[in-house]
């Protein structure tokens, strides 16, 4: 799209931000930082010593959610009040955004009554949100008691090659426009306002408006996602584990009750634990002895152990001596005492890690011996669904071993790794990764896939098994050929093609020789395209019979493959139904979606006209990017209206000021933020209107408060020049920052701003960035601070390198410096210099005034 500035016309280009990983906000005390930083805590560079570390709840600092891929609309009003991007407190170097936490709070809260007011329109399930209500003001009133919130968005980050800086800008712009919106919404009292949120025109196909986001049930109207990081209900689950057993004291001493007032335990003793679940005995303690009763209050078990724990399918275990062993209270209340240290294993089959002399082994609660006294460390369980595997390191060659649940040893080479691999007729697979040696010092890295028993299903030859859990199919690698593999089956594809891609729906891309075909795997089918296609979409649209139809690409040309394996050509109305909605072409690769757009057309849903429209403008055709833009705005395109008005208000032969008058306040309000920037220019200009500041710096405003660095620029220049308005440096300086914090820059200008601000060492800062971006005003400003010694040692010599940059550039009035210079300044007068640029100045046009006047 194509955004104006009130000076200059430029080209913007927009790239889609997207996230994913995890995603970290903290509530954190303004004094965990150093004192001479925290004083300046509204720079933007004020955490810069921080080094990157691992979030962690302290008095100080309260790691409130941990949460995968977004940072959710619920907590976007956090950050309503100044945020800015600095050095994150814990990860990496850049990329972290911070706001201050009481406005915060404030703005959060008055988005959640606006929601509770509007609940017949917004909510489902009106009694869950308010119980999530209460608990988000109750938790930000009781536990977010810190001054400072801090957003660490760099695992999510790391996923794209685009700096973390640059994200941390395109994430707080959104952040900025869904506060915008917000508060909109709630000044208009209009809560369908909310569906213009980025989540929503720009997000997820699932979320098209704010109701069906909010309702989702994992978010939990919000109180899951603003607790994730520290809270899930501990307190009030341990609260209600026990509503039967209740403590009482009495004498100092503490007993049990029911919730009849029955008691259970007398009070006797020192301390008394919970009765676990389904278990008939409690733990108990006197003088620092321990045993267990019942729930007659009789001692089951007397007090004699120095330790013990609560007992476990009807097992525990207890310490005497220093020495462990393990109590079948129920059975028999002798233990034999055989162990330095004991610790559970698995539950189900109950099993136990036992150590002698720093040695482990594993045994069950008779005490039979299942694994040797062999082991480094204690034995690890994974469980799978009801299934254990175990791996263990040995102590004699600190290898690692794996075993099955009846501890039978996995592989026999050198096993690295044992991962799950499906679960059919309730058996459990696995797939089993060994180091083979072949000789010569050579060693190769081959895959099985066995079964729980042990049994092997595919033999240590695949260089990779990978399962499939939709289809219950394998893509195997040998020899550096791919195959599938399903369990009822068998071979579906030998391995003889370069690559196997799953899709879904049971479908698999299959390349061979350059070429791709597919393979249908869903519910026993095995139909089979043969690669014949230059591409094949990544999206298979299959009906509720099991038939399928997806798009192939050869050339210029598109078939529709069927699953009757037929195919048939791809013509303009069929291109631009593959291009609708219903059919995802987001997910479509860019050269597909070119090659359909050309074939479907003036048919073309909005999206592609625009497309076409914006790069028929960057190839200089204006004629067809006026013809696809007024396609795509007919068809209600708002980032089309923006650029028909701004291509009808450049000079030049398409100059029409009522059109860009007209297109500019008609992509305004079908909501274009450029268009609401170029309708300010409008009015500022005075074209297709009559010229009118208020209302300029009106649609200015409207267009930064969305998130458009360009408006909060041009905002910045007019305060800057006092033309229009009077000067005040102050706003001009915040709008400049705040274009640069949305990712539109003028470090020129600002540099400008901070010079006359009397801010000279950061005014050099900004006229180097924007030197070394080739703005030649600049290095000619730079060049007159080395040389007047402004926030800098006075440097004639760096003074002239500047002036020369500056002529480089193409600044020709920089000659007259260096005439200046060069015939005046003692530390780098030569004359034969001066006359070489009084000679230059004079062929670039400039008029060199009398010596006296240099």
């Amino acid at each position: 799209m194509y955004s104006a500035n009130s000076v200059l016309f430029e080209k913007e280009h927009y790239t889609t931000f997207l996230m994913a990983h995890r995603i970290y906000l903290y509530n954190f005390s303004h004094s965990l930082l150093p004192e001479q930083i925290a004083a300046t805590a509204e720079s933007t560079g004020f955490l810069d010593q921080f080094l990157a570390g691992i979030g962690g709840n302290t008095e100080q600092n309260l790691m409130m959610v941990e949460w995968n891929y977004e940072f959710p609309l619920f907590l976007h009003p956090l950050f309503v009040r100044q945020p800015f991007i600095s050095t994150p407190m814990y990860n990496g170097t850049e990329g972290g955004i911070y706001a201050p936490a009481s406005p915060g709070i404030q703005r959060i809260k008055e988005f959640y009554e606006f929601i509770d007011k509007h609940k017949e329109q917004l909510i489902d399930n009106k009694a869950a949100f308010d119980k999530a209500k209460q608990r988000i003001f109750n938790f930000l009133d009781q536990k977010v008691v810190h001054d400072f919130f801090h957003l660490d968005a760099w695992d999510v980050f790391n996923m794209d090659d685009v700096p973390h800086k640059v994200q941390a800008i395109k994430l707080l712009n959104d952040i900025n426009t869904s506060n915008a919106i917000i508060a909109e919404a709630i000044a208009q009292d209009n809560p369908a306002l909310l569906n213009n949120c980025p989540e929503f025109n720009q997000g997820p196909l699932e979320y098209q408006s704010f109701r069906p986001y909010l309702n989702h049930s994992g978010y939990d109207y919000g109180w899951e996602v603003i607790t994730s990081g520290i809270y899930d209900n501990e307190e009030e689950e341990e609260d209600n584990e026990h509503p039967d057993q209740i403590f009482y004291k009495e004498n100092e001493y503490k007993g049990m009750k029911d919730d009849t007032g029955k008691v259970l335990i007398p009070a006797h003793y020192d301390e008394v634990y919970y009765f676990p679940e389904g278990e008939e005995l409690a733990l108990v303690q006197k003088n620092n002895k321990y045993g267990y009763v019942n729930r007659q209050g009789e001692e089951m078990v007397s007090l004699q152990f120095d330790d013990a724990y609560d007992l476990c399918k009807g097992i525990a275990i207890v310490k005497l001596n220093d020495k462990y062993g393990l109590l079948q209270a129920l059975k028999t209340p002798d233990v034999d005492f055989l162990y330095d240290d004991i610790t559970d294993l698995s539950l189900e089959p109950h099993y136990f890690n036992v150590c002698k002399e720093d040695t482990w082994a594993v045994v069950n609660a008779n005490n039979d011996l299942l694994l040797p006294f062999e082991y480094l460390n204690e034995i690890d369980c994974h469980q799978y669904d009801g299934y254990n595997l175990y791996t263990g390191i040995l102590k004699s060659s600190k290898q690692k071993r794996f075993f099955l649940q009846d501890f039978q040893k996995i592989g026999t080479h050198k096993v690295t790794e044992v991962h799950w691999a499906g679960y059919e007729k309730e058996q459990h697979f696995f797939v089993t990764t060994e180091i083979i040696a072949t000789g010569d010092k050579n060693k190769l890295k081959l895959q099985s896939l066995i079964r729980q028993d042990g049994e092997t299903i595919l033999p240590l030859e695949y260089e990779q098994i990978n399962y499939c859990s939709g289809s219950l199919v394998y893509i195997l690698k040998q020899k550096g050929k791919s195959g599938l593999f399903r369990m009822a089956d068998g071979l579906l594809l030998p391995c003889i093609y370069n690559r196997i891609d799953e899709l879904h729906e049971g479908c698999f891309r299959v390349f061979q020789s350059g070429k791709v075909g597919l393979f249908d795997a869903w519910e026993g089918r095995k139909t089979f395209i043969s690669p014949q296609f230059d591409s094949m979409r990544d999206y298979i649209r299959r009906n509720k019979d099991g038939s399928w139809e997806i798009l192939g690409f050869l050339g210029n040309e598109v078939s529709l493959v069927y699953s009757n394996q037929t195919v048939k050509a791809v013509d303009h109305e069929i291109a631009a139904r593959q291009l609708s909605a219903a059919y995802y072409p987001e997910s479509m690769a860019d050269e597909q979606r070119k090659i359909l757009s050309d074939i479907a057309g003036t048919n073309a849903p909005a999206l592609d006209l625009y497309h076409k429209g914006a790069d028929a403008f960057n190839e200089g055709d204006i004629d067809n990017a006026i013809k696809y833009h007024l396609l795509a705005a007919e068809k209600g395109d708002a980032d089309s209206m923006n650029d028909l008005g701004f291509i009808y208000s450049r000079n030049g032969i398409h100059y029409d000021a009522n059109k860009a008058y007209f297109w500019y306040r008609k992509g305004t309000k079908a909501g274009s933020v450029d268009a609401m920037n170029g309708f300010g220019i409008c009015h500022l200009n005075g074209i297709g209107v009559s010229q009118n500041i208020d209302q300029a710096i009106r649609w200015y405003e409207r267009a930064a408060e969305y998130g458009s660095g360009r408006a909060h620029a041009n905002l910045a220049d007019l305060y800057l020049d006092g033309i229009w308005v009077q000067q005040n440096l102050n706003k001009a300086l915040k709008h400049y920052q705040q274009a640069e914090q949305h990712d539109y820059p003028s470090y020129g200008r600002q540099a400008y701003v901070l010079s006359l601000k009397e801010d000279y060492s950061t005014a050099i800062t900004y006229y180097k960035i924007s030197v070394k971006e080739g703005d030649a005003q600049s290095a000619h400003n730079l060049a007159l601070m080395y040389e007047l010694g402004q926030g800098c040692r006075a440097d004639s010599r760096k003074a002239l390198t500047l002036y020369h940059k500056a002529v480089e550039l193409g600044d020709a009035e920089s000659y007259l410096e260096l005439i200046r210079l060069y015939r005046n300044d003692e530390e780098v007068k030569d004359e034969g210099k001066a006359l070489e640029m009084q000679a230059l100045a004079r062929a670039a046009g400039i008029d060199i005034p009398d010596e006296n006047q240099l």
